[in-house]
């Protein structure tokens, strides 16, 4: 019984865990602009297009046109877990095809020098799902989970050379898990438990963005911390008919979760008339996960509520990107980024296989029209295998069962998106 109140207990922490990163960690997509993530996803420090609705709200009041944009990625991303030793065992996840999105319009307002915007994008998501049968299925087998930011926006236009902006976010966030519990019946078939629920919180954007002349140009960003209260969640038990005691049907449960703060600064540089230059880096506040909390509605013997150490650190993300004119109509661009991780060893688990990432990063804009047009953009992220050799001393030995091994994780994720200025 111990045994099992201690996998139950790894399992529905995860819930926590992925409610956290479904919003601000784990696969953390920055995807809210074709132009900038073609960059590196630069743009603090240089208002490409209304996507700095996202990057840097005070960017917005330096554009002098309305416009709407709308786009797309598409996300293909895989991991391998690969035993420690001598051991050949390797397993892969089988992710689904997620599509990220994101929409942006803008306007002038009847006050002089204050332009509106709206932007409704997903910076984080992502849907894992290990192969069958895998060695830490009862740890995870399945996880989806997505996250809506809504941010109607307002920059002002102080001056030729200064523009400050902020806006409101609004999230929604919603997460499914699926793993199998080490319950059989006389067929050998294993229990399983599913963890449905959804949660929304409050928070702001604001940014300031200078040029000091038409060559050289900053800016800066802070994006708040979000605290998310997810209430009455569904915990789902399928298991053997004797222990549906232990698991009460239509059992729910509560979190909160703090979503950390990111500051942004950037510098923008244009060498000539054609040529633009993005160097951007990002502190995300991965300190605020000290401890992960939630509590059932009903406890059992065997479901217990939890509250657990997470001891993330804040990381800094670095970024560069280019962009040349190619012709009037035609625009290339070539960038890349350093993402470390901020989890520590021990504390890998398989839905937060976490490593260090670098991404390669390119695309081009076409104008069909002065007025209409498109970009494209491909990001590619590789890291070095990360191995973990230790596990986490957690209370009662709630990770007894943390994987010892090597990670690896790969990804590719095209995207598009149409413009129109008008």
């Amino acid at each position: 019984m111990k045994h099992l109140a201690t996998v139950v207990t790894a399992c529905l922490l995860i819930v926590c865990v992925m409610v956290s990163d479904t919003l601000a960690g784990g696969y953390q997509l920055n995807l809210a602009g074709q132009r900038q993530v073609g960059m590196g996803y630069t743009g603090t420090g240089m208002p490409l297009d209304i996507a700095t609705i996202s990057l840097n709200p005070g960017g917005l009041a330096m554009l002098d046109h309305n416009a709407i944009l709308l786009g797309g990625n598409v996300t293909f991303i895989s991991t391998i877990y690969q035993a420690p030793g001598t051991s050949s065992y390797q397993a892969g996840t089988d992710s689904d095809i997620r599509t990220p999105f994101s929409f942006y319009a803008s306007s002038g307002t009847p006050v002089e020098k204050l332009r509106a915007g709206l932007g409704v994008y997903t910076p984080y998501g992502n849907s894992l799902r290990w192969e069958e049968g895998w060695k830490y299925r009862f740890m995870l087998r399945e996880i989806s989970m997505t996250t809506i930011f809504i941010q109607p926006t307002f920059s002002y236009n102080i001056s030729d050379r200064i523009g400050v902006g902020a806006g409101l976010i609004y999230a929604i966030g919603m997460v499914n898990l699926q793993r199998d519990l080490p319950v059989s019946d006389q067929n050998g078939e294993f229990g399983r438990v599913e963890l449905d629920g959804s949660t929304t919180g409050i928070g702001f954007n604001a940014g300031i963005y200078g040029s000091l002349n038409d060559a050289i140009s900053l800016g800066v960003s802070y994006r708040s911390r979000i605290d998310m209260d997810m209430e009455e969640g569904d915990a789902t038990f399928t298991v053997p008919l004797s222990l549906r005691g232990l698991f009460p049907e239509g059992n729910r449960f509560d979190a909160s979760l703090p979503l950390p703060a990111v500051l942004s600064v950037g510098l923008g540089l244009k060498p000539s008339e054609q040529l633009r230059v993005g160097i951007d880096a990002n502190l995300t506040f991965w300190s605020a996960y000290e401890n992960l909390e939630f509590e059932f509605e009903q406890t059992t013997g065997a479901l217990q509520n939890i509250s657990e150490p997470r001891n993330y650190n804040d990381r800094w993300i670095f970024r560069l990107g280019t962009e040349w004119d190619a012709t009037e109509a035609l625009q290339l661009r070539l960038g890349g980024y350093f993402d470390p991780s901020p989890v520590d060893e021990g504390y890998i688990t398989p839905e937060t296989p976490d490593l260090d990432r670098i991404g390669i990063t390119g695309g081009f804009s076409f104008a069909l029209t002065p007025q209409t047009g498109f970009n494209a953009s491909l990001l590619l992220v590789t890291s070095n295998a990360r191995e973990q050799s230790e596990q986490a001393t957690i209370d009662a030995g709630t990770y007894g069962t943390v994987p010892v091994g090597e990670f690896k994780t790969r990804a590719w994720i095209p995207g598009i998106s149409l413009y129109h200025k008008f």
